[in-house]
């Protein structure tokens, strides 16, 4: 598939193994795509800090989208576009789930820093990312809360999530991941899909010349965009329903099994034609 000009790789089911680890054939290959001029995107759920342990070394990407689209950088540029949710959206919504589910746990990232009403259990902690030596949510009082304008707002232990979507859609989107288990709002504005498309617009590629690899909702989007989508074996089913290909699973080196199949062999099958 000579006409893949951009490349966009989720992190969490997708690059990384079940060990949040990037595997040495996964790096290889990306490498080798790289290298022939295809620009590499990386778009997750996940903040900066922790997303950049795995993306400082893997320099390919110039281009990183981060919270589901809330927050893209450039480092090549030194520039990022930010959106959040506003003050007073963030209240309502903040008041609207603790009246509903007051047991559930509530983090508010804000432009890399996380906060919380209540500390964490550790137990909890996977549920939000959070690796046991990584640092914790800091613990705010209700008044700092409310003068935020977060980022993201993460919400784990809330079955009903579907009535902030009625109570709040005009303002914000809300996707369950992680089996539905965990609660992601993001300002409305803010999806996976229309941060690609802005740098797809400031590296002048055409969505049907980028190849997407997912395996959760959040990566929805992006698949209904993109010209070729790649789905994870241990991808949704709405995913792989509306996939081009699906490939081996994450611990499986799937990204790499189908650079290889897809866009590497055609790589080498051009250059064998030209005489390089």
């Amino acid at each position: 598939m000579s006409n893949i000009k951009a490349i966009v790789l989720d992190l969490d089911g997708t690059l990384l193994g079940s060990d949040k680890s990037i595997s040495n054939r996964n790096y290889e290959t990306v490498k080798k795509c790289y290298d022939s001029g295809i620009h590499i995107i990386v778009a997750t759920a996940r903040p900066p800090r922790a997303a950049n342990q795995f993306v400082n070394n893997f320099p390919f990407a110039d281009y990183l989208v981060y919270y589901n689209g809330a927050l893209t950088i450039c480092k090549s540029k030194q520039t990022q576009g930010h959106i959040s949710i506003p003050m007073e959206i963030s209240q309502q919504i903040n008041e609207f789930i603790e009246l509903h589910a007051p047991h559930s746990i509530i983090n508010y990232e804000v432009n890399d820093s996380c906060y919380t009403r209540t500390p964490i259990p550790d137990s909890q902690l996977s549920h939000f990312g959070i690796r046991s030596n990584d640092p914790k949510p800091l613990v705010a009082d209700k008044d700092f809360l409310s003068s935020l304008s977060p980022t993201k707002i993460l919400v784990h232990g809330y079955s009903t999530w579907m009535d902030v979507i009625e109570q709040f859609g005009d303002y914000v989107n809300v996707i369950a991941t992680d089996g539905g288990v965990l609660v992601q709002i993001m300002q409305k504005s803010a999806s996976k899909e229309k941060a690609v498309q802005w740098v797809l617009d400031e590296i002048g590629v055409k969505s049907e010349n980028v190849m997407v690899f997912g395996d959760d909702f959040n990566d929805l989007g992006l698949f209904q965009m993109c010209g070729f989508p790649v789905a994870m074996e241990n991808a949704i089913i709405e995913l792989k329903n509306c996939a081009a290909h699906v490939t081996e699973s994450n611990d499986n080196d799937g990204v790499a099994v189908a650079l290889d199949r897809l866009v590497v062999k055609s790589l080498t099958d051009d250059s064998n034609v030209r005489g390089e």
